[in-house]
């Protein structure tokens, strides 16, 4: 009996040990319950459509409320109601949840959501049996609301995507969106940059391998400053050249339609000479060469950002970019060692050169629609990226011409002409923009020491 008695007494203790401090402490309070969706009408919907949420724990006021939507990939939308109850949120798909569709076969394709209200808490992404099928605006599916009128009509081009809202719903890009593909280049843009590809000669083809509002891939994600094609063969990829057009400013000029192969717009890359009649820029690779034509101006040819570089210098593909160099010097003819494995000329009486690709430190590349990269309020042109001394322009244009007319002769035992180099007191020194020994081996910011390859 005694030995029950000492063990109930243990128990009992060990259980006064689990209780929150304070003897009559109340147990702590549960979070207020989560939103529940129940019912989604209609289950398919155009963007601009109304679309109704029924469920429980909603907010009676409208802004308390959100509603997300999220595709397969896990992109989001976040959309306000235009009217809610605890039981009911009645919202219109607007423009950004066209975003979250596939896109493919040159469309908009429809695509199922899922959903999930906010209303001071989450409530659960739907089910497969609650999640609607959203189409593109203007496609007609779903029920009420006026349609997508009522939501991007409100002039002939809502979006100012240099397309009419009815060409829009024609060739099926979004009439509330001005760049339907989110690939950073609006619709117009792409629209008639095809056009100019095709000779003008049918109507928007809708099709690869043309610049498709519809097709993502020939532009590029946010951030990014071009993309990977370059239809119109100029040097320039699609996405930069559009940037050259926007950032000149330029709109849609018919008045250069049918002159030669010139563009509506100001920069397309559907044509590499978009503004060939309005005369030399800033530096113009006619000018320099000496030859050709210098009345004529090709995209390349042209300084959108005018800061005295010209287009393909800056462009990606131009020795404006650090890594261009490293491909430069792998070329048989002129075949060059980095920077820290090998010297060159070290004949009596000339200093060793090391005109290869630096890795010592890292470099700013030049951008054809940024006029100043660095911010130091010098136009890119009369900067210096790898700051030895000479300027951008004296390093980039001796890359594709002779502008201190030394002839580029033979260099160190390469071919005549490979080695782009400036005479410096009768002595030809190589060049490399983003090398800073060259060609001054004691600029202010070339290494004393060279480290073992």
């Amino acid at each position: 009996m005694r030995r029950i008695v000492i063990t109930c007494l243990t128990l009992v203790a060990a259980a006064l040990l689990m209780l929150p401090a304070g003897a009559s402490a109340a147990p702590k309070k549960k979070g207020a319950p989560a939103p529940s969706i129940s019912r989604v009408k209609p289950m398919r919907i155009s963007v601009g459509q109304v679309l109704t949420i029924t469920g429980h724990r909603f907010k009676a006021k409208r802004s308390k409320n959100t509603v997300i939507f999220r595709n397969g990939s896990g992109r989001t939308a976040f959309v306000k109601p235009i009217r809610a109850s605890k039981t009911k949120l009645v919202l219109r798909l607007p423009a950004s949840v066209a975003r979250l569709l596939k896109v493919a076969s040159s469309g908009q394709q429809p695509t199922r959501l899922k959903l999930r209200v906010l209303s001071g808490t989450f409530s659960r992404f739907t089910s497969r049996r609650l999640s609607p099928v959203v189409t593109a605006a203007g496609d007609g599916d779903g029920g009420g609301g006026g349609g997508n009128v009522a939501v991007c009509d409100n002039d002939s081009d809502h979006d100012n995507d240099l397309l009419s809202n009815s060409l829009e719903l024609q060739i099926g890009t979004d009439p509330c969106l001005a760049d339907t593909d989110n690939d950073q280049m609006t619709d117009g843009w792409e629209f008639w940059s095809a056009k100019d590809l095709n000779v003008k000669a049918v109507p928007y083809p809708g099709k690869r391998p043309f610049p498709n509002a519809l097709d993502p891939t020939d532009g590029a994600p946010a951030g990014i400053s071009y993309s990977p094609y370059d239809f119109d063969g100029d040097g320039l990829t699609t996405l930069e050249e559009y940037r050259a057009w926007r950032y000149t400013g330029s709109s849609l000029d018919m008045s250069h339609v049918s002159v030669g192969l010139e563009s509506a717009l100001g920069y397309s890359d559907g044509t590499k000479f978009s503004r060939a009649s309005t005369g030399p820029a800033t530096r113009n690779f006619d000018l320099i060469y000496g030859s050709g034509d210098s009345s004529v101006n090709r995209d390349d040819e042209r300084d959108a950002d005018a800061d005295g570089l010209a287009n393909w210098l800056e462009s990606i593909h131009g020795p404006g970019h650090a890594a261009y160099w490293g491909g430069y010097w792998k070329v048989p003819e002129r075949a060059i060692e980095p920077w820290a494995k090998k010297s060159y000329c070290g004949a009596p009486g000339v200093e060793e050169q090391r005109p290869g690709e630096f890795t010592q430190r890292p470099f700013a590349d030049v951008d054809l629609a940024d006029p100043d990269v660095d911010g130091d309020t010098l136009l890119d042109g009369q900067d210096d990226q790898d700051n030895d001394d000479y300027t951008n322009i004296t390093e980039m244009y001796e890359v594709v011409a002779d502008i201190d007319g030394n002839g580029n002769p033979a260099w160190c035992g390469k071919a005549d002409g490979w080695i782009p180099t400036i005479n410096r007191s009768g002595v030809d020194w190589a060049i490399n923009p983003f090398n800073p020994c060259v060609p001054n081996r004691d600029s202010r910011s070339c290494p004393p020491y060279i480290p073992f390859s």
